[in-house]
């Protein structure tokens, strides 16, 4: 697993092509052409995508914005500081949403936070679980990390069902955890440990 893990840092993810192919979806790091798919899919779900991520920018939608983005991405890949996926069909000509690892602590952590968003028309379609679960298995199988860490807002049963559908365990309470839409909001706390997936 450590030659792996080499390899794969020598080739970044942020920079790279690697796609995680499903049975229902691929992955794959973004790139600079992916901007018109992105940005139709951002401003089509607004009002839906407000209701769960911090407040935009007023510059949120514009290319320059997610050249910055593309920019920010790659360099945490090639720092191992955090990995994004944009989620797209079988055929690779629509994307419905984006995860990530964030946050990725070494020594003797050895964990990463996951994150996700979804267009609301692929919404509650098992998507976002395979999605999810394509992350898990590269956490865990080429990264070599020991434990992933989720949370949703309270009220979000959709987001529930993807951890869950992924096998990771309820195991806290926030107050006031994330700011979203400009409001702090309680969030249930979830994790996943390499173990876990042999049981």
């Amino acid at each position: 697993m450590a030659r792996s893990r080499i390899n794969f840092l020598k080739r970044p993810l942020g920079v790279g092509r690697k796609v995680l192919a499903g049975n229902r979806v691929n992955s794959r790091p973004s790139l600079k052409r992916d901007y018109p798919h992105w940005v139709k899919l951002r401003r089509d779900n607004q009002k839906y995508l407000h209701l769960r991520e911090s407040l935009w920018m007023p510059s949120e939608l514009l290319r320059r914005s997610f050249r910055l983005r593309l920019r920010t991405y790659n360099q945490e890949a090639r720092e191992d500081r955090g990995y994004i996926f944009f989620i797209w069909n079988l055929e690779m000509n629509q994307i419905m949403g984006a995860n990530s690892l964030s946050y990725i602590r070494r020594g003797a952590a050895q964990m990463a936070t996951v994150g996700y968003w979804i267009g609301e028309h692929f919404s509650n379609q098992g998507r976002m679980s395979e999605a999810v679960g394509l992350l898990c298995d590269l956490s865990f199988s080429t990264l070599g990390l020991q434990r992933l860490e989720g949370a949703c807002m309270i009220d979000n049963d959709p987001s529930v069902r993807v951890l869950k559908n992924s096998k990771f365990k309820e195991g806290g309470y926030a107050p006031r955890y994330l700011k979203i839409g400009g409001l702090w909001a309680d969030h249930r706390l979830f994790a996943l440990c390499r173990d876990d997936l042999a049981h």
